[in-house]
């Protein structure tokens, strides 16, 4: 009869890979399918009494959060919360800083402090990420980035970006700046951005794109650059609401009232309604991606099927 090192020898895989595939740990899709062939084949029947071992729960569950001060991360880890109340989980957090070395950190620690689970609250996942994800033995949820072999919980942010493009080009403005971030984050860098030029091509309208910060401070240097040498702008998009929020304040400041552009943001943080003129934004359903992502989670501990990609819709709420 086969044991555990015989199909990991068969895969070219290591013991640990199959345990995790066993209990519903995170492999790829491709070791996934492999494993199951090799598993059918050989009649494989994994050893009950060790898996019921493995199987020790801890009620915890661990959250890798990006940023503190976050009106997006408050609302995801309350949607985390209300889940984990209802299903008796504690939840741990790890704030890293938007740091790599102290995201991997988190994912090693929280396995070390064996948690039932991780929510991942990822700017980008490179392929580190994607090494110690795939070495750890316990189930990881993807808030906020696409990965085709994990799984994931993001925000539509093609539609968000298509349709603030699609929404400007109606009105007929045409002077139009834009403010994104780098494309090492592929949901606010890359899918977001693309949405607005693709939106804004309906009609036609291309935008001037500069480069900058997620983070307001940084962020201020290039707005005040840009918007001091361009003038008569009609239209000035955030990729977030921090930007966004970072461009009313340099527009506020301005002694040339006449300047008066609008100004748009995603995410819909209630701050833009605070500030005067109120920012238009894109609203995002982040506690929903929370409590759906808690939800998947609790799927992949209770070894039940969990879907690869879920996606959360956005609302276009301009009061204009």
């Amino acid at each position: 009869m086969k044991n555990i090192e015989d199909i990991a020898k068969i895969a070219g895989v290591s013991k640990s890979t199959v345990s995790r595939y066993l209990n519903n740990g995170s492999v790829s899709n491709k070791t996934k399918q492999k494993l199951d062939k090799i598993i059918s084949e050989n009649n494989y029947q994994p050893n009950q009494f060790a898996q019921s071992l493995r199987a020790r729960r801890t009620n915890m569950v661990g959250a890798i959060i990006p940023r503190m001060n976050s009106f997006a991360v408050d609302e995801t880890i309350q949607g985390v919360k209300t889940i984990c109340d209802n299903l008796n989980y504690r939840l741990l957090l790890n704030y890293t800083n938007l740091d790599i070395e102290k995201e991997i950190d988190a994912l090693e620690t929280f396995n070390r402090s064996k948690v039932d689970g991780i929510i991942f609250m990822a700017t980008e996942i490179t392929d580190r990420h994607l090494e110690v994800i795939n070495k750890i033995d316990v189930p990881v949820i993807i808030v906020g980035q696409a990965h085709t072999d994990l799984n994931c919980v993001i925000h539509d942010d093609y539609r968000a970006g298509y349709l603030v493009g699609k929404y400007i080009g109606e009105k007929g403005f045409t002077c139009v700046q834009f403010f994104g971030v780098t494309e090492s984050d592929e949901a606010v860098g890359i899918q977001r951005k693309e949405g607005l030029i693709d939106g804004l091509k309906v009609n036609g309208v291309m935008p001037q794109m500069t480069l900058t910060s997620f983070n307001f401070k940084e962020a201020m240097p290039d707005v005040k650059k840009t918007l001091n040498a361009s003038p008569d702008l009609e239209v000035v998009i955030g990729a977030t609401d921090s930007i966004a929020l970072a461009v009313h304040k340099v527009i506020s400041e301005q002694s040339n009232q006449m300047f008066n552009p609008m100004v748009v943001g995603f995410g819909g943080d209630p701050v833009t309604e605070i500030v005067s003129p109120s920012i238009q934004t894109v609203l995002y359903h982040f506690e929903e991606a929370g409590e759906v992502a808690m939800n998947q989670l609790e799927k992949l501990i209770q070894h039940v099927p969990a879907e690869s990609k879920i996606l959360i819709d956005v609302s276009l709420s301009f009061k204009i």
